[in-house]
C-alpha cells in the first residue's frame, strides 16, 4: 500500500475550473483518493476570481482532498492577469519558495508538480534542499506548442523560457514522469541520463459523469450537433467545422450546430464566417458553460464533432474532450490526428475525416446523420473504447502502481 502522502504543487485549483487540464487533474487525483491515498494540494497562483475565494476560502477539503492557497491574492481581469503571469509573480516567488520548503513532511512525501515554469523551479529547489523527497510530474502535451500561437507573443516567449528551463535543469530532478501519449514517451526517452522513470498514462474520463441523461438545457434545441473546446482554428479547427456544416446544412434542415467555448482571438473570424454563409439561424456560438452542464449538453447531442487539424499539439497530446464525447455513447466525427486511430476505427467506433479537409469532415457528418441506427451502434462502440482505455478507475490504478514503484 502507498503509505506516502502525495503533495501537489499546482497553479490553479482544479476543483474551481472546468478546463480540459482541470478535468485531467480531477480524474487522476480523485481516483487516487478513492483508493485511499492521502492527497494535499498547494495552490501557488492565488484565486482566479472573488467568487472562487468566497467558495473555497484559503483552505479546506474537497472530496477528502485537502487544499491550501499559498498566495492570498485574487488574480483576475484581462490586464492584471497578464501582468501577474508574465511579470508580477516574480515578486512573490521568493516567499512562495520559502513556504513550500517549510511544508511538513516533504521528505516523506511524493511531490507532484504541474508543468509551469514556477513549479519546475520549485522542484529544482526541493531536490537541492530535500534530496530524499520523491518528485513526480504528469504531462499531456509538448511544452513548446505555444511557439505556434499566432495571437500572443508573450505566451510564445514564456513557453520558450519554460521549455528551456525544464529540459536543461528540471527534467533530471524528477523521479517519475507520466505522459499521455506514446509520442511523448518516445520524445523523452531520447534525453540523457539521469532521467526519471517514464509511464504511459492515456487520457482519462470520469464515465459516471455521463451516465444519466437529463433534459437538454433550455437554450439548446434538439436535434443538434455539438462542439466543445477551444474556439481556435490551429488547435481545434473550428473554421473547418463551420464550413463543413455549411455544406450539409440544406440536406439536414432540422439540425443546428452549437459551438461551446470561451472567446478566442479567432472568434471574430468565426462570427464573420457564419454571417457570410448566412447561417446565423443555424450555427450558434454559446460561450462557456460550467463543468456540471457539459454532460447534459453533449449527452443530448445527436452528433459530436472534433475537427482537430494536424499540429505538434495534436501529435503529442490526446484531446480530453474526445474521451468525454465517447463517454456519452453518442456518435463522434473526428479527424485522424495523433494517436486517435490507435484507439478508434472508422465506421466502427467513430466517423473519421482527414485533418484540415472541409469536404472530408462534411462527408463524415453526412454519413452519421444519414443513418441514425448505424450511428447509434457506432456511438455505443465508442463508449466501449472509453470504458476499456480511458476509464478513470483503470488509469488511477495504473498511476497508483507507478507511484508505488517510486
Amino acid at each position: 500500500m502507498l503509505k506516502k502522502t502525495i503533495k501537489i504543487i499546482i497553479s490553479e485549483n482544479p476543483f474551481a475550473h472546468s478546463s480540459a487540464t482541470s478535468n485531467r487533474w480531477r480524474t487522476l487525483i480523485e481516483g487516487l483518493s478513492e483508493s485511499g491515498v492521502a492527497i494535499e494540494i498547494y495552490i501557488i497562483s492565488g484565486f482566479n476570481s472573488l467568487k472562487e475565494k468566497e467558495i473555497f476560502n484559503i483552505s479546506g477539503t474537497f472530496k477528502n482532498i485537502k487544499y491550501l492557497y499559498l498566495i492570498n491574492k485574487v488574480v483576475s481581469g484581462y490586464f492584471y492577469t497578464r501582468y501577474y503571469n508574465y511579470l508580477g509573480y516574480h515578486f512573490y516567488y521568493k516567499n512562495l519558495k520559502s513556504k513550500i520548503l517549510a511544508i511538513n513532511g516533504l521528505n516523506q512525501s511524493i511531490i507532484w508538480t504541474d508543468s509551469t515554469e514556477t513549479s519546475f523551479k520549485i522542484a529544482t529547489e526541493i531536490r537541492k534542499h530535500i534530496p530524499e523527497a520523491k518528485l513526480f510530474l504528469e504531462m499531456s502535451e509538448f511544452l513548446d506548442i505555444h511557439k505556434y500561437n499566432k495571437g500572443n507573443f508573450l505566451q510564445r516567449w514564456k513557453a520558450d523560457s519554460k521549455q528551456k528551463y525544464f529540459e536543461k535543469k528540471a527534467f533530471h530532478k524528477y523521479d517519475g514522469l507520466a505522459l499521455m501519449t506514446k509520442t511523448l514517451i518516445k520524445h523523452y526517452n531520447t534525453f540523457s541520463e539521469p532521467s526519471p522513470k517514464l509511464l504511459h498514462l492515456p487520457m482519462t474520463v470520469d464515465l459516471d459523469r455521463f451516465k444519466n441523461a437529463e433534459a437538454p438545457l433550455q437554450d439548446f434545441q434538439k436535434p443538434y450537433i455539438a462542439f466543445i473546446g477551444v474556439m481556435n482554428d490551429n488547435k481545434d479547427g473550428v473554421n473547418i467545422l463551420i464550413q463543413a456544416f455549411s455544406i450539409i446544412a440544406k440536406d439536414f434542415p432540422d439540425y443546428n450546430l452549437y459551438l461551446i467555448g470561451g472567446w478566442n482571438y479567432d472568434t471574430p473570424s468565426h462570427l464573420k464566417l457564419i454571417k457570410n454563409l448566412k447561417l446565423e439561424d443555424r450555427i450558434f456560438w454559446k460561450g462557456v458553460y460550467n463543468r456540471d452542464q457539459i454532460p447534459t449538453i453533449i449527452k443530448n447531442a445527436s452528433l459530436l464533432a472534433l475537427p482537430r487539424p494536424d499540429s505538434k499539439q495534436a501529435q503529442g497530446g490526446f484531446p480530453t474532450k474526445l474521451g468525454e464525447y465517447l463517454a456519452t455513447g453518442n456518435p463522434v466525427c473526428v479527424t485522424t490526428v495523433g494517436e486517435i486511430p490507435d484507439y478508434l476505427t472508422d465506421g466502427k467506433s467513430a466517423y473519421f475525416a482527414e485533418p484540415g479537409n472541409v469536404d472530408s469532415f462534411a462527408k463524415a457528418m453526412r454519413r452519421a446523420l444519414n443513418n441514425p441506427e448505424e450511428a447509434k451502434e457506432i456511438g455505443g462502440n465508442g463508449l466501449k473504447v472509453a470504458e476499456t482505455y480511458f476509464n478513470q478507475e483503470i488509469q488511477a490504478k495504473t498511476l497508483y502502481n507507478f507511484l508505488l514503484s517510486l
